[in-house]
């Protein structure tokens, strides 16, 4: 009911032709949570980081960053020239934010908090992020980065077939992306609900609760295995990062909408993953 309520409002705002707020999910918390939160996102950077890969005088993209800067500032430490954000957002530059990056890096992260410029007012150093305010099935980027990455992201895509296009034909040569997805319940689904009681709606009920690019579009791992070979990736690594208990897998199952009961149930287990691969 707490969905269908929230696309209704959704909707009314559209028909009254009201623009949205910008939403700075994030940034509007305590800066404790916010702080850990972005740690998250700089410790699975550290812990998945590919053998091997160097960002150093490359360009590098992300994918979806909302109102985080902890994941850019991280490349540019790297050694990174430049961080693309495609975002369809406006950048979040305060007080606020510097403060979150300071403290990670106070963590020991590795973290350029340059890339909010120096100076009383914060702004956002466009020498070496640059923000491009689209959906990623619309970047049209030509073998230009290193390394393209998303935290959380690509289960929100609807049209994976051109995202991960967009992801290939952004990439240089040789480069590599890196993408965590999460296929558990989003909103009203978030923990302590089970992570697959979302998969027991049925679609239309599903769309009247989570409408088309406000949603986590429950597709499967085997969608994004056939969606990234498609585009032409030929080294793809898939590993999982959080799994539901077996147990609640094979009691929920009987419930589950078809599409969800077709998959293999060791997939259906993994709800959190990270998808690498070379182009």
């Amino acid at each position: 009911m707490e969905a269908l309520r929230g696309n209704a409002l959704r909707q009314t705002r559209i028909l009254l032709r009201l623009k949205p707020r910008p939403k700075t999910p994030v940034l509007a918390l305590p800066v404790d949570k916010i702080v850990g939160y972005h740690a998250l996102i700089c410790r699975r950077l550290t812990d998945l980081w590919p053998a091997g890969l160097s960002v150093a005088g490359e360009s590098v993209c992300e994918i979806g960053p909302g109102d985080c800067l902890a994941a850019a500032a991280y490349f540019i430490a790297q050694g990174a020239a430049r961080v693309d954000l495609v975002e369809l957002e406006p950048p979040v530059v305060n007080a606020r934010q510097r403060q979150v990056l300071s403290a990670l890096k106070k963590l020991g992260f590795p973290i350029a908090t340059e890339v909010i410029g120096a100076g009383e007012a914060p702004r956002l150093n466009e020498r070496l992020v640059s923000y491009h305010r689209h959906r990623l099935e619309e970047y049209r980027a030509e073998n230009r980065h290193a390394l393209v990455f998303s935290h959380n992201v690509m289960e929100h895509v609807e049209d994976l077939a051109a995202a991960f296009t967009a992801c290939y034909r952004a990439l240089r040569p040789g480069g590599r992306m890196l993408h965590i997805i999460d296929l558990g319940g989003h909103g009203q689904f978030e923990d302590p609900i089970p992570p697959l009681d979302f998969q027991t709606y049925p679609d239309w009920l599903f769309e009247w609760m989570y409408p088309v690019h406000h949603r986590n579009t429950r597709r499967f791992l085997a969608d994004y295995r056939r969606a990234v070979a498609a585009a032409g990736f030929k080294t793809v690594e898939i590993q999982a990062l959080r799994t539901a208990d077996q147990a609640y897998v094979k009691a929920i199952h009987p419930q589950l909408r078809l599409a969800a009961r077709q998959q293999p149930v060791a997939d259906l287990a993994v709800i959190e993953f990270s998808l690498s691969a070379v182009k």
